[in-house]
């Protein structure tokens, strides 16, 4: 047989009200505590919500300044390059006009000349060579201007040619002067040597190019007239003085 005994405690009523009591206490405790947790977790999402809508418009407060000085430095850029540009074409257009100038000037004295042969150089003369670069093509172009006086009115014949003077660094070079007739020069378009037929004056023209390898020093031209009276002129023009004049 088994000899269980059960044991039963019997709690007097003060002990059972007071028991009750801790409990509801702490249950109120509890729910005060989770109640000011959950407050302050509401207030701290609160503020950091509030925090984060600011740091959004400060920052695209400074994203808009940042685009507004941006566009302002473009539009400054723009217009410092439109003033560069415009001063640009301002100074060639001068240079132009004083290029005409001086070409209408030159054109004024030679018909002047011609209604005063008087003041012209007698027989076969050189009135003028003048040489310019076209960036466009890439190439130099010249002019001679030949002239007769006091020739009574006679058809003038001759030969008329240009030699260009040249420093070459080809190292296969024997010479580092060289000079070649313009037109065995590349690129070169004309008609030399040319012959010279006129009773009055007489214009010569063309254009050229330059290898890379030649450095030019000067131009020799050479004028040669046919017939009884028979004039030699040869004339050098030193190259920066001929492009320095244009």
């Amino acid at each position: 047989m088994n000899n269980t005994r059960t044991i039963v405690f019997r709690l007097n009523r003060r002990k059972k009200i007071a028991i009750i009591c801790g409990i509801v206490f702490s249950l109120v405790l509890l729910l005060i505590g989770g109640c000011f947790i959950y407050s302050t977790g509401m207030a701290d999402g609160r503020q950091a919500v509030e925090q984060n809508e600011l740091m959004i418009a400060e920052l695209a407060e400074l994203q808009a300044s940042f685009r507004g000085e941006q566009q302002r430095a473009v539009t400054a850029e723009k217009s410092a390059e439109i003033d560069r540009l415009a001063a640009e074409a301002v100074r060639k257009e001068l240079l132009s006009y004083r290029n005409e100038l001086a070409e209408l000037k030159t054109s004024v004295d030679f018909y002047r000349g011609l209604m005063a042969p008087d003041e012209l150089e007698k027989g076969l003369a050189l009135h003028g060579f003048h040489v310019s670069f076209n960036k466009r093509t890439n190439s130099y172009q010249y002019k001679a201007l030949v002239t007769q006086a006091g020739g009574k009115n006679q058809l003038l014949k001759g030969k008329f040619d240009i030699s260009l003077v040249v420093e070459s660094s080809d190292a296969s070079a024997k010479n580092s002067i060289q000079t070649f007739a313009l037109s065995d020069l590349p690129g070169f378009n004309g008609n030399l040597p040319a012959k010279l037929r006129f009773r009055f004056f007489q214009t010569i023209e063309g254009a050229f190019k330059l290898p890379d390898h030649l450095t030019p020093v000067s131009m020799v031209i050479a004028l040669e007239s046919t017939g009884k009276a028979v004039q030699k002129i040869n004339k050098t023009f030193n190259w920066q003085d001929l492009l320095g004049a244009h």
